[in-house]
């Protein structure tokens, strides 16, 4: 069945050259690793005499029904070790690897010279090297399963990936015994899900309506947040400085802001009325600039695909694993949410892309290093003088001492459970210890609502959970203590010592995962019990060297001009050329393996045909 290589003109279909059996290459899968979502394959391949070794390699996800589902990243070549990933959740167009059995077929342009096998050492770990993804906490929880294979009754051991993706089996609650109230409980649940379920319907064509009133509007730009009460962050700092520079003249500027998760905060008729504003202005823009999370865009079935969305997420980066970074957890991101959708992400450095692609499920490529837009007034030297002035005439208590700012990040799953475990501090042996030299400040996560227990100590302890911008703290801060916040990113920039209190970091990489080995990222010195903290203090113990490492990891530029380099890039469609390139060559690759591979040339016994897997 070897085919030709060649193209269809009437489907533009490029049909592969099967060229297997003149085995012109070897190719072995010897080790799987995973990082979170992310499957790392070595690959050891074999090159005859004919064949150029320097002429690159694609190493295709092929399904049974000979087609090209992924395409795997080549990370390194070590020697005839190819090191290949892939992350399972964005396989490339925002999108899991879908169910079925898949070969590793290596090509070499549009001729197929070999299918992978499996190293008999690694065939024989295959159950640990297998992964059971749980997602969806609530309701009817799912898996995405990854199980490593070898197809059967073969001669020789060739490499399957089997992906399954499943819903529970339903018979999770048959030996729960029934509580009182469970059934009036029950119901009061239908009506609400049935409540939500027309709610989001009626906001559908709410949109539609809309979108057929403006479609032909253009220029419009809309500044969103569903998860604040004003406009805050990136969005203020892009949205004020395209006032600044006169774009408004150009562009009719949008702007909306309200807590879409907490419905206590409106009556009906404000939420309706948030409810048909919102899928107005979505309907009306051409770009969206979010901040964060929009519901409205994971609930509600719309097509977006014709507007540009820029997410400017106000993290630089943190510790913790968010959106799909952890799968795995029983409170998982399903497979699709709100996030997949953004056309750009915005980062601080190159470097850290990475942390952004994956926890949105964005290709790599569209997360562009403009720098944090809020960081424009934090980094301008007048602000920072006028901030400090003020925070010493506002809170006296800090002049002429060293302060402490002890900034820890919740602990809980969201909001509604969000608290800090205040009984692990021991506040009498902390005030003895700032003597005439420290004083401290606390500014708690926002979602933690219970006050810090410090009113008998107020000469030293200061409660500014309140105080609307952390970063102007930053300015009169000698020594910040924290946890796994991602607020070390503008603190870094201070280049002043940071202590990291970690009394949990054994549950918390367990439960919550890191992107990065903690000890290793974390720009301090990392402190397990509260004694070990105040030793440290004590001994001015930070180890400050790495902060400068941090920064350097972190920061691709140091200045004031992000807001203008998101209205260039974004707005006026300048993004620099080198970026560009690689977003073209991504989604090249991607028509290609979606439209034009075929790999139909591949003999029945080379590759799984089994794909006939129902999706759960």
């Amino acid at each position: 069945m070897n085919g030709v290589s060649g193209t269809e003109n009437s489907k533009n279909i490029i049909y592969m050259q099967n060229l297997t059996e003149s085995q012109l290459l070897n190719a072995t899968v010897v080790n799987i690793k995973w990082e979170r979502v992310t499957l790392f394959l070595d690959v050891k391949v074999e090159f005859s005499p004919e064949i150029d070794k320097n002429k690159p390699l694609d190493f295709y996800a092929v399904n049974g029904a000979y087609e090209a589902k992924a395409i795997f990243s080549e990370e390194s070549v070590n020697g005839d070790i190819y090191r290949l990933s892939l992350n399972v959740t964005n396989i490339g167009n925002a999108a899991c690897l879908p169910t079925g059995n898949y070969s590793l077929v290596i090509c070499s342009d549009t001729q197929i010279l070999a299918v992978a096998e499996t190293d008999v050492n690694l065939a024989l770990r295959f159950d640990d090297c297998s992964r059971n993804f749980l997602y969806s906490g609530k309701a009817r929880r799912k898996v995405y399963a990854v199980t490593f294979l070898v197809k059967e009754w073969a001669e020789t051991l060739p490499f399957v990936i089997h992906i399954l993706h499943a819903k529970e089996a339903g018979l999770g609650n048959i030996y729960t015994p029934k509580k009182k109230g469970q059934f009036i409980t029950s119901q009061k649940n239908k009506f609400k899900a049935l409540k939500k379920k027309y709610a989001f319907k009626l906001m559908q064509k709410m949109y539609y309506h809309y979108r057929r009133r403006y479609k032909n509007n253009k220029n419009t730009v809309l500044f969103l947040s569903e998860s604040n009460y004003n406009m805050a962050s990136n969005l203020k700092a892009v949205e004020k400085r395209l006032r600044e520079r006169g774009l408004d003249k150009n562009f009719n500027v949008l702007s909306f802001s309200w807590f879409a998760d907490k419905p206590d905060l409106y009556n009906i008729w404000q939420r309706f009325n948030n409810q048909r504003l919102l899928m107005k202005y979505v309907a009306m823009a051409n770009i969206i600039f979010v901040d964060n999370y929009v519901p409205a865009f994971t609930r509600i079935k719309i097509d977006l695909k014709n507007t540009t969305i820029i997410n400017l997420w106000h993290a630089g980066i943190g510790f913790k694993a968010v959106g799909y970074s952890r799968w795995g957890h029983l409170a998982a991101s399903a497979p699709f949410i709100g996030h997949r959708i953004y056309t750009y992400g915005i980062c601080g450095s190159k470097r850290v892309a990475n942390a952004f692609s994956e926890a949105w499920g964005v290709n790599i490529e569209r997360i562009l290093p403009t720098g944090m837009p809020r960081m424009d007034k934090y980094l301008d030297k007048a602000h920072r003088e006028a901030k400090t002035r003020e925070l010493y005439e506002q809170f006296p208590i800090c002049r002429g001492k060293k302060v402490i700012l002890f900034a820890p990040t919740f602990r809980g799953n969201n909001r509604p459970d969000a608290h800090y475990p205040y009984e692990i501090m021991d506040f009498d042996k902390l005030y003895d210890l700032c003597g005439d030299e420290y004083v401290v400040l606390f500014k708690m996560h926002p979602w933690i609502s219970a006050p810090v227990p410090i009113s008998r100590y107020a000469d030293k302890f200061l409660d500014l959970t309140n105080y609307p911008d952390i970063n102007n703290l930053f300015y009169i801060t000698d020594l910040l203590i924290t946890d796994y916040s991602s607020c070390i990113y503008e603190f870094s920039l201070m280049h002043k010592p940071m202590l990291f209190f970690a009394f949990d970091e054994m549950q918390y990489s367990i439960s919550r995962g890191f992107h990065h080995d903690y000890r290793l990222a974390a720009p301090g010195k990392v402190c397990n019990t509260f004694d070990e903290l105040l030793a440290a203090i004590k001994n001015k113990d930070f180890e400050f060297n790495k902060v400068e490492e941090y920064v350097a990891r972190n920061f691709d530029v140091i200045d004031s001009n992000s807001s203008d380099r998101v209205i260039d890039w974004f707005l006026l469609g300048k993004i620099p050329e080198k970026y560009s390139e690689e977003i073209k060559e991504r989604d090249r690759k991607m028509r290609l393996i979606n439209e034009q591979l075929s790999f139909i040339s591949l003999e029945p016994e080379e590759i799984i045909d089994d794909n006939t897997l129902e999706e759960g």
